[in-house]
């Protein structure tokens, strides 16, 4: 791989083959990623999918942002911040209007861009091959937070945020004031923009520090552009709360129970340690040199990756962006490549069509949900619909379903909200420890239980006096407790 590296960078940019090689670069890989995105069912096998999508249409619906809880039985009207309502409605609107086609075309959609934006940057200082190579790699980190979720859609917001920084950079100059706008839409994306403004604030240090360089007029656009910055973080119905919400989030001591936000577990092979090895690999061999900030820049988001699985699409979308250059001039590169995200008219045009076969093609082919181990369909299509207006005791995965279903969970995806004491509570629940099961039950006059057949919580219920099993498959379990 890495004389694959070596050999790319000596095609010489002008010819005819490079030019072909960009077009397949920045169109046809791009493309190709979004339109197998949009047709793989995995994008959806994510619980919280649902209850985003049932908040998208209860934001429709009544014309507002909620500030309280109105979807579950435990905590309805309870404060709740909903951090990622723009990409909630956003969802909800492709629902409506063209169903599970329309989301996994968003999600699509979002790949493609992401992938289009990061091939045009890469482009400015590796040849079309090494830049390939180098995306690969950056959405092999990524690739676990594919999924039809806010986390994953907001990623091309980050990629456009960092490029543009970076932009400024190397031309000596602070961003342009009206970049800060698109931090006031990260806001109200998803809750990472926390780290675009400190990506920001990062970038604003190297500046400062840069002492060959240093001019006041670049250095008062980097303060004026972080104020801005900050000013848009606060553009949300939440304010304040709403910047201080993803501290709180990583400060809940809750959160390893919830698989994203585990550690990767290095015991088997991951697309992270494939990553992460053949970048170190390359950047050893080919003595890749990197300033002090943007090391710690990468630093810090290998350390929320090592910390949470979720984190790894933030590494997978941003080190390939600052490894570009110095990868690059290592490579014999000694000034970036003007042409960035340019085609000729032609190929341009081309692209255009392809995109648009690709969107017709999602939205002619039905798709049609099955049993997932987030999706119980069947199960919970035998369940009577007087049982279901009861209060149930649910698979922490299965809590967004029911949302999307209009039956109120005991539980969901919404961590944040329920707290660590909940959560803490509905753990042992769920590996069926008894005397925490029977409070639960006792206490919210709970009638009926679906979960997952490995969940202990199943087992437990059976042999609890009084519960029958009323429906299984290899999914879900429904169980009654009789009058």
């Amino acid at each position: 791989m890495t004389a694959a590296f070596a050999i790319a960078d000596r095609v010489p940019s002008a010819d005819a083959s490079e030019a072909r090689a960009r077009f397949l670069v920045l169109c046809v890989i791009p493309i190709a990623l979004g339109a197998g995105l949009s047709f793989a069912p995995q994008v959806l096998n994510d619980g919280d999918t649902f209850w985003h999508i049932g908040a998208g249409r209860w934001m429709l619906a009544h014309g507002t942002v909620p500030a309280t809880d109105p979807f579950s039985f435990t905590f309805v009207g309870r404060p709740w911040m909903a951090h990622e309502w723009l990409t909630e409605v956003g969802m909800a609107g492709a629902y409506l209007a063209a169903g599970w086609r329309g989301v996994m075309l968003l999600t699509g959609l979002g790949a493609g861009v992401l992938t289009a934006l990061m091939a045009g940057w890469l482009l400015r200082w590796l040849s079309p091959l090494s830049a390939t190579l180098a995306i690969a790699l950056g959405l092999a980190c990524a690739a676990p937070g594919m999924l039809a979720r806010p986390h994953f859609l907001v990623l091309p917001v980050l990629a456009l945020w960092t490029t543009q920084l970076m932009d400024a950079r190397q031309r000596g100059r602070a961003p342009p004031p009206a970049l800060a706008l698109a931090m006031a839409l990260w806001a109200n994306l998803h809750s990472s923009f926390i780290v675009g403004l400190l990506i920001a604030g990062a970038f604003a240090l190297e500046a400062a520090l840069d002492l060959r360089a240093w001019r006041l007029r670049p250095l008062a656009g980097w303060a004026a552009f972080l104020g801005l910055s900050a000013l848009a973080a606060l553009a949300t119905p939440h304010g304040l709360a709403g910047v201080a919400f993803p501290l709180q989030v990583l400060d809940m001591k809750t959160l390893g129970v919830i698989a994203e936000w585990q550690p990767p577990d290095f015991m088997k092979p991951t697309t992270l340690e494939v990553a992460l090895l053949a970048g170190l690999v390359i950047a050893f061999w080919r003595g890749v040199k990197l300033g002090a900030v943007r090391a710690a820049i990468l630093a810090g988001l290998l350390h929320m990756s090592l910390q949470h699985v979720r984190q790894e699409v933030l590494l997978g979308v941003v080190a390939p962006l600052i490894l570009a250059e110095p990868l690059g001039r290592a490579l014999g590169r000694t000034e970036p490549n003007t042409g960035g995200w340019r085609l000729p008219a032609p190929q341009a045009a081309l692209g255009l069509v392809l995109v648009g076969l690709a969107v017709m093609a999602r939205l002619v082919v039905p798709e049609l949900r099955v049993d997932g181990p987030t999706a119980p369909v069947s199960a919970f299509a035998h369940v009577a619909p007087a049982l279901r207006a009861q209060p149930v005791l649910n698979d922490y995965d299965f809590g967004g379903y029911l949302i999307f279903q209009g039956v109120r969970p005991y539980i969901d995806g919404r961590a944040d909200m329920y707290g660590d004491a909940f959560v803490s509570d509905d753990d042992q629940i769920q590996r069926g420890a008894q005397g925490a099961m029977i409070r639960a039950i006792d206490r919210y006059h709970i009638r009926w239980a679906i979960v997952r057949p490995d969940r202990p919580l199943a087992a437990a219920l059976a042999r609890t006096p009084g519960w029958k099993r009323a429906y299984a498959d290899p999914y879900a379990v429904v169980l009654v407790k009789g009058e």
